[in-house]
């Protein structure tokens, strides 16, 4: 990767891209798509419809801070008991191992023939069908409603989709399938370590308050920061990892209306302060170290990425 200079005109150039108009177009277009795919499989499957899915997201486009290396990763949580019980009867969570790929997918079919294979019927075995089977199913409703330019993957329980004039030139989709109760997601692992749970509740309410705390600033430095974890490490950062330093900056760090001197006054404060000590903003009962959704090697590119502003800045 070329050098990147980070100096004022940098960091003033990424706190002022607006691509709420794209962020919002993505969003809109996958809710749309997903709600007409899970609309027409209600017809055949009963463990579905869009009144027991909820559909999350769980990167950085929650808070907004989205970038042009961001991929828009959404989690699809379905709340059916039977569905849970007839999944957990599979002998492993990757189908021993399996790894199923379906990519490069473009259509070229004509809408008559896209017309009979909506049409078609779903041979379904009630006491049989899990999450991988809806998974099939969808992943074979959803490509009826993207044009031919766009691709769609599946891989274990993820659906990939590349976009170009659906969403956008290169803009990247993941659709994560899970269960759904309790308001929390569920990923099942396997018949003896049973599930693992994710609750946002933790996570939505911290990024409420410090936004209403610290200002429209916070976003911008998440944001910030985000591409210049890139820039350092050739990969976006764990989202809750990233969240969590910048929510246990203090207030007062945000507050000044350059842009630049806040990037400074914060850089400054992050490399005198131990983060390892910091909050985790999915869970305040944990720090940094010992919540394993943030990621092991995070720690790491963060310090690298505060390298390269040291000695680019």
């Amino acid at each position: 990767m070329a050098n990147i200079v980070v100096d004022k005109s940098l960091i003033e150039g990424i706190a002022k891209e607006n691509n709420k108009a794209y962020f919002d177009k993505v969003n809109e277009k996958i809710s749309v798509i997903l709600t007409n795919s899970i609309e027409l499989l209600s017809k055949q499957i009963p463990y579905i419809s869009t009144k027991n899915v909820v559909l999350q997201p769980c990167n950085e486009t929650l808070s907004g801070a989205v970038t042009d290396n961001s991929v828009f990763h959404f989690l699809l949580g379905v709340e059916n008991a039977q569905l849970e019980l007839n999944t957990a009867k599979i002998n492993t969570f990757w189908r021993n191992l399996k790894k199923r790929l379906k990519y490069a997918w473009q259509n070229r079919r004509k809408k008559k023939k896209k017309k009979i294979e909506k049409e078609k019927k779903i041979d379904l075995d009630i006491s049989k069908y899990n999450l991988y089977n809806l998974l099939d199913d969808l992943f074979e409703s959803i490509r009826q409603y993207l044009s031919e330019t766009s691709i769609i993957s599946q891989e274990d329980n993820i659906i990939y989709i590349v976009g170009k004039d659906d969403f956008g030139l290169n803009t990247k989709i993941k659709i994560e399938i899970c269960f759904y109760s309790n308001e929390c997601f569920k990923f099942f692992i396997s018949k003896k370590k049973g599930y693992k749970k994710l609750d946002f509740s933790c996570r939505l309410r911290c990024l409420h308050e410090k936004i209403c705390e610290a200002g429209p600033n916070f976003v911008k430095i998440l944001k910030i920061f985000n591409v210049l974890f890139y820039y350092a490490n050739q990969e976006m950062p764990n989202a809750i990892f990233m969240e969590s330093v910048l929510y246990n900056v203090p207030d007062v760090l945000y507050e000044e209306k350059n842009i630049y001197n806040t990037f400074i006054k914060i850089v400054n404060y992050l490399t005198l302060k131990p983060i390892n000590n910091f909050k985790s903003i999915n869970d305040l009962s944990l720090k940094l170290y010992e919540d394993e959704m943030l990621g092991s090697s995070q720690q790491i590119g963060f310090l690298k990425m505060l390298r390269m502003i040291a000695n680019k800045k």
